[in-house]
This record gives structure tokens, sequence and C-alpha cells, in this order.
């Protein structure tokens, strides 16, 4: 599917989306029902739990697998990519029947490959116009971390500021979705965590964000599954924030009571309580520089 037909799917969703909630067809709805049966099954399932809350991101099968069989090295991108045209297709079928829960749980599913194939403008745009129209429908975190990213590339960092802070501050809460254990906030924390600590490596404040990206990885760390993709994000980031850094900045990381480079978890009295009752990451491990929130 070439990026001009996406682009055009991805518009008749917009202006179906921004032109609000209407009485369907019958049409409307056999070309729901035609779209849905289109699906596989495993894109089904996938969608069914999207729309249940199961996770805060859509997760990859070798994500948060410790040993990894030869069938859990497909990434969903591919899957994705394969289904492409019935995923868009039925995300406009979903909008004409006014099913909002779809309609986001398909957002929701496309997302990060949208994102790689410089679509997710219009995709968002989709869901802003979902969000004003059905207000009560759950909008996935992952999505709303997607705006602060989008904000972050465009330059528009008091926005990503905004949403990360916010996310960060009031553990994970993202309207009425509904997260089903306190490692998934954590999750989405860390994860907010880790892009506030891009926007400071982009600033160039090396010190404030290589703190940022350690208290990421201790959060990641600490979740009962540790999350492979977010780990290995902060450990390539917090690396390439090391070598920028002057000698005054990195002997202040080092040694930095917070933080230890040797052992594989940050040695702190309060890890033990934070695994059993999560609360916000930036106040248990970054006392040293909680101003930057």
């Amino acid at each position: 599917m070439n990026s001009q037909e996406v682009a055009a799917l991805l518009e008749e969703s917009r202006q179906a989306a921004a032109a609000g909630p209407a009485q369907p067809s019958e049409e409307d709805k056999v070309e729901f029902q035609r779209c849905q049966a289109s699906l596989s099954a495993e894109l089904s399932m996938l969608l069914e739990e999207a729309v249940a809350m199961k996770w805060p991101f859509v997760p990859e099968k070798w994500q948060y697998k410790e040993s990894v069989t030869s069938e859990d090295k497909t990434n969903l991108q591919d899957l994705i990519s394969e289904h492409l045209p019935q995923l868009l297709k039925f995300l406009r079928a979903s909008i004409a029947v006014g099913d909002s829960q779809f309609a986001i749980s398909v957002v929701f599913l496309v997302d990060r490959f949208l994102y790689w194939a410089d679509a997710s403008k219009k995709l968002l745009c989709i869901v802003k116009a979902l969000h004003k129209h059905y207000p009560a429908t759950p909008i996935p975190p992952q999505v709303v971390i997607r705006q602060a990213r989008l904000s972050v590339n465009s330059g528009k960092i008091q926005k990503a500021e905004y949403i990360l802070s916010s996310l960060i501050n009031n553990c994970g809460a993202t309207g009425h979705w509904v997260y089903h254990t306190d490692s998934e906030r954590t999750l989405v924390q860390a994860v907010s965590i880790q892009i506030r600590g891009q926007v400071l490596q982009k600033l160039g404040l090396w010190l404030e964000a290589a703190e940022l990206i350690w208290a990421s990885l201790v959060g990641l760390f600490a979740l009962p599954l540790p999350d492979k993709k977010g780990i290995g994000t902060s450990l390539g980031l917090l690396a390439s924030i090391l070598v920028s850094m002057n000698d005054k900045d990195f002997h202040a990381f080092t040694t930095c009571p917070q933080i230890d480079l040797v052992s594989k978890h940050a040695q702190t009295e309060t890890t033990p309580s934070y695994v059993a009752n999560p609360v916000c990451l930036h106040v248990i491990f970054l006392p040293c520089c909680s101003s930057y929130y």
C-alpha cells in the first residue's frame, strides 16, 4: 500500500470523524461487518484486547520474554504492514457507524507503524476529532505519548512538556483509560520520563538528561517482566548522552547517590517499597533533579 493510498484513507476517516455522529445507513453497517470479517484472527484478537485496555502500549511478542523463540521474532510492524489496507478501511467503517471504541483501537494498533511512515500527524487529527465527539472513549497512553513525541520533533517543547509532566505527576492518568495493574502505570511513567530525558538531551542539558534516562531504566527494570524494548532504548540514549558530557557533568552523574553504574539496579532504600506500592517515579528516584518537572 503506497503512501498516497494511506493518506487518502486517513483523510476520509478524518473527515468522517470531524463530521461527528450520524445515523448510520444500512450500507454503512454492512461495510462495517464486511471490514470486520476481513481481519485475520490475530488482528481481531489484538483489537478486542485494545478495546479491553489490556495494555497501555501495543506489545511485541518478544518484548517481555526472557527466552525468545523463532515464532516470537516477528515484529508487529510486519503484521500491520501486511494488513494495513484492511485496518484503515475498518477504521473508516467504524467511524461511519459511530463505533468510537473500535476506531480508537485501530488507531492504537497502527500508531507505531504510521509514525515510522511519517503519517502520525493525520492519525492524531482523527484522534482529536473522535475525542471531541466521544469524550468518554478512552485514549491509549501510547497515543497520548505519541502526541508528545510529535511535539518534540516539531519543536513544540512546551506542549510536549505539558503532556509528559501530566503523565508523570498523575501516575500515568489519561482520562478514562483504566489501568489493570500498578506496573502498567509505572511503565507509562517510565516511558514519559524517558522521552523527557530526550527533550533535555536535545537542549544540551546532558547531566539532567542522563538522570532522567537513568530513572526510566530503574522503572523499566522494576516491572514484574522487564521491558526489553524500553530498556534497550534507554540504554542507547544513556550511552549517547554520556559520550557527550564534559568531565564535570560525568563526575556529577557517576557520583550521584541515587545512581549505581556497577549493579544491575539502582541501589536505593526506596526501591523495595516502590516495587510493592508504586508511586510517581520522579518523587522516588529523582530527588536530586525534581525541579526539572
